[in-house]
């Protein structure tokens, strides 16, 4: 038995998180049956990807709380592509525990049909992602076969009797937004007050920046999710985080007067959003050409495909596009200085 801790300051362990665990056993398994509490739409995502990539030959995912507790409907369109993609491709399904609340997490790991290791404890299926959300998670790691063996056939049983494939049961009814920064490390959530005076501080000093999402494109900008997989030295291949972005900012608009330039003072700043969010993002490379958020590249990928996912113009594990953007309303997003140092607004909102 193996315990596995989120080893956030100043409770830093020794010991590995589960993320570490769950990507370690990957390579020595063919089979994975899951059971959580709660999904989010990226590791819904991370999770079809990563069995694209390895050697899974079989997924069965348990989802708990979600058919009471309601999904969000970019969490159910990500639900509804991977059960799809399993489905056709032979490979497990998703399915909705709908006898009651089902709040355990359970992973089980099996190599040519024999449970070999099994993870149980706090981690809902969003601890897969590295999303800098600190919420300090206790679980624990067996490679007991017997004890492999009994999570396994809980989940087997669980699955039998009280869940069902989720294309099979009528969802309806979804929770209205999907705060993807919400509790998010690096990001704050600004007060309207606070709103408010920063957009009554707005300078002339204003710069669009365009979200290229033409073909060549595919797998960079909002798009780097579709790039290359990165391989450890034992071959597994771990996703690009559906949230992950860097966007590359022409010439003629980072070489305006004014746009803050990179190797100096001013290339790491404040941004405020029209939505009423706090981060930091920063400008690098050859003529201050990469813009990005500081800290994490997730949290700019989140503030602008968040908002298009939200707007039913995007669905998770499908690529941003110039028809994405013409449903959504917007090819680019405005930076603006504010009077306040080293203060920028970032406005992405849709007239109406």
């Amino acid at each position: 038995m193996e315990f596995l801790f989120s080893n956030f300051l100043p409770m830093k362990t020794g010991m590995k998180s589960f993320n570490e665990a769950f990507y370690d056993l990957i390579p020595d398994a063919d089979e994975l049956d899951i059971a959580v509490g709660y999904i989010t739409a990226d590791s819904l995502s991370e999770l079809q990807k990563l069995v694209e990539y390895n050697e899974i030959y079989k997924l069965n995912l348990t989802i708990g709380m979600h058919y009471f507790d309601m999904f969000t409907q970019v969490e159910y369109q990500a639900a509804m592509v991977l059960n799809e993609f399993l489905h056709s491709n032979a490979m497990g399904q998703v399915r909705l525990v709908n006898a009651f609340r089902f709040h355990g997490k359970m992973y089980s790991y099996s190599k040519n049909g024999r449970p070999i290791a099994g993870i149980i404890g706090s981690n809902n299926l969003s601890s897969i992602v590295e999303s800098n959300i600190r919420v300090y998670e206790a679980s624990v790691l067996t490679k007991n076969t017997d004890e492999a063996e009994a999570m396994y056939n809980f989940i087997t049983r669980l699955n039998q009797t009280s869940a069902a494939n989720i294309s099979d049961l009528e969802i309806t009814r979804f929770k209205k937004t999907n705060p993807v920064l919400e509790n998010h490390e690096f990001v704050d959530a600004v007060d309207k007050s606070q709103l408010v005076d920063c957009i009554s501080k707005l300078t002339n000093i204003s710069f669009e920046i365009p979200i290229k999402a033409t073909e060549k494109h595919g797998k960079s900008n909002l798009n780097v999710f579709f790039g290359k997989g990165r391989m450890d030295k034992r071959g597994l291949v771990k996703p690009r985080h559906w949230y992950e972005a860097e966007l590359i900012v022409p010439k003629e608009v980072t070489s305006k007067p004014g746009y803050p330039q990179s190797q100096t003072p001013e290339s790491v700043f404040d941004v405020i959003t029209d939505d009423g969010w706090k981060f930091k993002c920063k400008v690098s490379g050859d003529y201050s050409k990469n813009f990005r958020s500081e800290n994490d590249l997730k949290i700019l990928g989140k503030w602008l495909k968040g908002r298009l996912e939200n707007a039913g113009a995007l669905k998770v594990g499908e690529p941003v596009t110039e028809e994405t953007l013409r449903k959504y309303g917007r090819y680019t997003f405005t930076l603006t200085k504010t009077t306040i140092p080293d203060l920028w607004y970032l406005d992405f909102e849709v007239q109406k």
